[in-house]
């Protein structure tokens, strides 16, 4: 079961979770990335997204949003909310077709969303404390 809690030593640690995680997800999963700055959203999404066969550069949204990435016959769309500053702004970019199930939602800063997206079928949490990262999968 991929659900728990995981130390991250080394970069390597999260590639292997990555790729595990991606085995778990299915066409139509919404999944929230939440932690501080830094903390490793990103890059697993990258790794994530690599495993899946993804050869071009993964590069943060933040400015854009969202990425789409089609690979072979899934679907992912990976977003950045950290400069949304409303919810509502999800509605400029067309979030009904985003969560219109035929994806793999990633979305890094849910929070930011609240009352517009919908509920996850993941969670999960990326902690950086005390020079010791984890990895929380629920």
């Amino acid at each position: 079961m991929i659900q728990g809690n995981y130390d991250i030593d080394q970069l390597a640690d999260l590639k292997q979770l990555s790729r595990q995680f991606l085995n778990a997800l299915k066409v139509g999963d919404v999944v929230f990335l939440s932690g501080d700055l830094g903390a490793g959203k990103t890059t697993f999404t990258q790794l994530l997204l690599q495993a899946a066969g993804v050869t071009e550069p993964v590069k943060s949204p933040t400015y854009a949003l969202y990425n789409h990435y089609r690979i072979a016959d899934k679907s992912f769309i990976h977003m950045d909310l950290y400069r949304l500053s409303d919810p509502e702004e999800l509605y400029f970019i067309d979030i009904e077709w985003i969560l219109n199930g035929h994806h793999i939602v990633l979305i890094e800063w849910p929070s930011k969303g609240d009352g517009v997206l919908p509920k996850a079928n993941w969670h999960l949490n990326f902690d950086w404390a005390g020079g010791n990262r984890t990895l929380t999968i629920t």
